[in-house]
């Protein structure tokens, strides 16, 4: 029930932040964990008091934030996102 409401949360949390600016650029670079390859997504989004940018770590089609200037952090957010999907198997 836990993992639900985390990643009912998450979802929630992205799209409050999409909500509140227009999504202006979008990338994608790769990150390898543990020998698998996966996508750091990084939007630049533009709000009401300016732009700002996120960073999420993709696991399948789940994005979970991370701080890309944080060492090791994106890589924590893909195995914690790795591990909650494979807990719904």
């Amino acid at each position: 029930m836990t993992k639900i409401v985390l990643v009912t949360s998450l979802i929630a949390l992205s799209l409050s932040l999409t909500a509140c600016g227009t999504v202006e650029q979008e990338t994608f670079t790769p990150i390898v964990v543990d020998g698998r390859t996966y996508e750091l997504r990084t939007r630049t989004i533009d709000g009401p008091n300016g732009s700002y940018q996120t960073t999420s770590a993709m696991v399948g089609r789940i994005a979970y934030l991370c701080k890309i200037d944080s060492p090791g952090d994106c890589e924590a957010a893909v195995r914690r996102g790795r591990d909650e999907v494979e807990d719904f198997r």
